[in-house]
């Protein structure tokens, strides 16, 4: 089954203050399986706790995630204490993405070294779990100690609320496989997603885990517009700010054009064997959830299915 969310992407400055919240509002009349935001520190994106905070208040249905949080720039304890919050409030929709960084200057502003990130990661995420579902932790780890700890509200998910891990490198796909409860891919690997899931894959069976288990996503970006360029430009513009740089050949990596073409490049994206998809429209006009729901949405679902 094919599960389609939204992630609000825009810089603060590029956005009007109820645009977050009328496309999380949004979601759910447009039969959206979920709503996402991404995580920077040394930018000025809304911080997607907060903001995943706010969106649980205006919807009732639709699962609430990070795509992807940078957990090692949290303490875990407090990061634990926050998403069981979230958890709670949201009556149990909260999924959990995190990454482990690639921008030094993330961590550097909140003086978290940006070196051994990976494995401060891991820890956190041991950690997160036991003080979601144990009483009086103590952990005494590489990065970490926790004396005799016991934190509430527990979550409403049970065990725990569903971590999912991206990223490219070995190490991740190995993370992912060996103990995430998804991986979510970039947009410039989805086209070799078969060939990046089966080392995930491998990773899990060599774990003693079942690869259908572990939740095949991916993140990508559009920008909708009839004349192609105007559309291309926009994911340009978005790309450059966000990244530094355009990573690759826009036109092929990444949706961009008429309704019909972006229903097709997600649909392609479908076609690598994905089961969710995180879109985040790189256009700030508000108008682009408009035509995300009444034109590309529409022709996505009939070329879905139509393949099924």
């Amino acid at each position: 089954m094919a599960r389609i969310g939204l992630c609000f992407v825009s810089p603060a400055p590029l956005t009007k203050f109820d645009a977050a919240l009328e496309m999380a509002k949004a979601c759910e009349p447009l039969g959206l399986d979920s709503f996402w935001s991404i995580d920077r520190i040394a930018y000025d994106n809304l911080e997607p706790l907060t903001l995943l905070a706010a969106a649980a208040a205006v919807t009732e249905k639709i699962r609430l995630g990070t795509s992807v949080l940078l957990a090692a720039t949290r303490h875990p304890v407090h990061l634990a204490k926050i998403v069981a919050t979230l958890d709670f409030l949201s009556r149990g929709r909260i999924t959990l993405g995190i990454g482990f960084g690639s921008r030094e200057n993330d961590f550097r502003s909140v003086e978290i070294p940006f070196t051994d990130r990976g494995s401060r990661a891991v820890e956190q995420v041991r950690l997160i779990k036991r003080l979601w579902t144990e009483e009086n932790v103590t952990h005494h780890g590489r990065f970490y100690r926790v004396e005799n700890l016991t934190i509430g509200p527990k979550p409403l998910q049970k065990p725990h609320p569903p971590i999912w891990t991206g990223g490219s490198s070995e190490t991740a796909l190995k993370r992912a496989g060996t103990w995430a409860d998804g991986y979510i891919c970039g947009s410039s690997a989805i086209a070799d997603f078969p060939a990046v899931w089966e080392k995930v894959a491998a990773y899990a069976r060599a774990a003693g885990r079942d690869p259908e288990s572990i939740e095949r996503a991916a993140l990508t970006f559009i920008a909708i517009d009839d004349r192609k360029d105007r559309a291309i430009a926009r994911l340009e513009a978005y790309l450059t700010r966000y990244y530094g740089r355009v990573r690759g050949e826009v036109d092929k990596t990444y949706p961009a054009g008429a309704p019909r073409e972006c229903a097709a490049g997600l649909a392609a994206a479908f076609a690598k064997g994905l089961q969710t998809l995180i879109v985040g429209l790189a256009d700030p006009d508000p108008r682009q959830v408009d035509l995300f729901g009444e034109r590309v949405l529409p022709e996505l679902k009939s070329l879905l299915s139509g393949r099924s």
